[in-house]
């Protein structure tokens, strides 16, 4: 019998159809699968990097070295053998025909093997190595490991033995010409750039130009090429002329270069005209020539009494202070003229002066005496010097101009002169007899006087205090005319006497009082054994007061005192037989 039931049937819930995985496990599933080919892959790049870190490709060159079919090892002993042969060649560099060497070892110049290896002879996973072995073909150059310190210190020692300074040219003026010295360049290695040369091209270059080159001077060869065609051949080519007024003269070329100054600096070459140094050249040139003439005082001249007169000429001069700029540039014209206005120089003493005040008359006189002696040829040979001196009015007279020095050659003698309040013998010993003769002529003329001394104990054929010795160093006899007139003087000398005169236009009278003498000190006996020993008579020392009195027109001008103090003159007795 059948039942019938209210449970379902279990059959029917079965599901007829298979559904899908879940999408989360697909996507395990195919990452899963990746990562196990890209292990996979790995492996084989890792192994295939290894096998080629074993062999060495069949066409293989490192830094020219053929390693191509070798072992690693070899191809690193081929390396390492050539790195050692060029770490060890010096590096030389060459400048202008001057160079220097470095030692790659010194200079810092170092090959890195390893680096140059790396990938060849060694593991790698660097693709680019692995596809440069699998190509079968490789070409590498040497990496470096340069010590740029010590790179750059080496090339700096080295340039400073090639390094030159520049030689500046000069322009002398040598014995009247001028000497042009032309400069000569430098030389100069620029470090940097050389440095950077080196690294460019070592080591497969061991010879290399430096960088730099010569060093050009402040002023360059063309200046001084220029100076000499431009300045020097025109300067010195001919003759300057040299216009004064409607005259003219010329300095030779040779006298040029010695009043030119050239200056060198700051790159060019100037020329310039010394006025100092061209003064004394025209003035020579000029006064040879006859235009330029110093001024010329008229000369009077005596035939016993007679005077005559030679004229005065006027000067001719020039004013070269300015003028040095048209001067230069004449040198370089082509006429080589220069223009100077003349400058006239009128004389002191002209012609009509001296005309209108020629000695008419004597206006003083005064006799000196003396015994027989050597000084008497002394005294004798200064009156023949003083004898015919003219003084023209305001001009100076003195003695020792006169005499001059008192030489053997002038014909002077040894006799006594006091040296020290002793007489001893000296050249000239006489002469301020001279000199006390004209002094006293000068007084009772009435000039000025500018220079006198008495002598240092009194002398007994001389006026008191109306007397004046004469020194060639230091003691002269000095006065002025400021008479009227020219003076003439006249002067004659015997064994006994000399008279000394003074001719002119009497212009003062003149009168003297002498004081007492006062303050007398007596003087003392000495006794002297030396040969040289001059023989001395006593005269006390005192002081005393000579008064001049000048009148003019019968109107006193003037009244003059002299005070003069007199040493005691002391007794010396000689006793050495060859004494005085």
């Amino acid at each position: 019998m059948q039942q019938n039931s209210t449970e379902p049937d279990l059959a029917w819930d079965v599901p007829t159809t298979t559904e899908s995985a879940p999408p989360r496990r697909r996507r395990k599933g195919w990452l899963y699968g990746f990562l196990g080919t890209l292990v996979v892959l790995l492996a084989a790049y890792v192994g295939l990097a290894y096998y080629l870190s074993t062999v060495v490709p069949g066409s293989a060159f490192v830094g020219g070295v053929d390693v191509g079919g070798t072992s690693p090892a070899e191809a690193e002993r081929r390396v390492a053998s050539q790195i050692a042969t060029l770490e060890a060649q010096p590096v030389t560099v060459s400048l202008e025909g001057e160079s220097f060497e470095l030692d790659p070892d010194r200079a810092g110049l170092r090959i890195d093997a390893d680096a140059t290896l790396e990938g060849l002879t060694r593991f790698t996973l660097d693709p680019r190595a692995i596809v440069e072995h699998i190509s079968g073909t490789t070409e590498r150059d040497f990496v470096l490991a340069v010590d740029q310190e010590a790179l750059t210190k080496a090339v700096s020692a080295g340039a400073a033995t090639v390094d030159r300074d520049p030689v500046e040219g000069t322009v002398d003026l040598v014995e009247g010409e001028v000497d042009v010295v032309e400069p000569v360049p430098g030389l100069a290695v620029d470090v940097a750039g050389t440095t950077d040369r080196i690294l460019e091209v070592w080591p497969g270059e061991r010879e290399l130009e430096a960088a730099g080159g010569p060093v050009e001077p402040e002023t360059p060869a063309a200046a001084f090429a220029a100076f000499r065609t431009d300045f020097v051949e025109k300067a010195l080519a001919g003759p300057l002329t040299v216009k004064v007024g409607e005259e003219s003269f010329e300095v030779p070329p040779e006298q040029v270069a010695s009043f030119l100054k050239v200056t060198v600096a700051d790159g060019a070459i100037t020329p310039e005209v010394d006025e100092e140094a061209l003064t004394p050249v025209l003035e020579e040139a000029g006064e040879t020539a006859g235009v330029l003439k110093e001024p010329k005082d008229a000369r009077v001249t005596f035939s016993g009494t007679t005077p005559s007169v030679e004229p005065s000429r006027t000067g001719v001069d020039i004013k070269v202070e300015g003028q040095g700029d048209a001067v230069l540039a004449a040198l370089t014209a082509d006429d080589r003229a220069v223009t100077f206005e003349p400058v006239i120089t009128e004389p002191k003493f002209t012609t009509e002066t001296a005309q209108a005040t020629l000695p008419k008359e004597r206006i003083s006189s005064f006799t000196s005496n003396y015994t027989p002696a050597p000084r008497a040829r002394n005294i004798q040979t200064a009156a023949r010097a003083l004898n015919g001196t003219y003084v023209p009015p305001g001009a100076q007279f003195s003695l020792n101009r006169v005499l001059g020095k008192r030489t053997p050659e002038r014909g002077y003698v040894q006799a006594g002169t006091i040296v020290n309040d002793r007489i001893v013998d000296n050249y000239g010993g006489g002469v301020s007899q001279v000199s006390t003769t004209v002094y006293n002529a000068a007084y009772f003329a009435g000039v000025e006087f500018n220079e006198f001394r008495a002598h240092s104990f009194y002398i007994s054929r001389y006026p008191e205090g109306r007397e004046a010795t004469l020194d060639w160093n230091s003691i002269d006899n000095r006065w002025t005319n400021n008479t009227k007139g020219g003076i003439l003087v006249r002067a004659w000398a015997d064994d006994y006497s000399i008279t000394v005169e003074f001719w002119g236009t009497k212009t003062f009278d003149v009168s003297t009082v002498k004081s007492p003498r006062r303050n007398i000190v007596q003087p003392r006996e000495i006794v002297d054994d030396s040969p040289r020993c001059v023989t001395q008579i006593p005269q006390p020392g005192f002081d005393v007061t000579v008064t001049r009195i000048i009148k003019q027109n019968g109107r006193e001008i003037k009244r003059e005192n002299v005070h003069t103090h007199y040493d005691p003159q002391n007794k010396v007795t000689c006793t050495h037989p060859n004494a005085h």
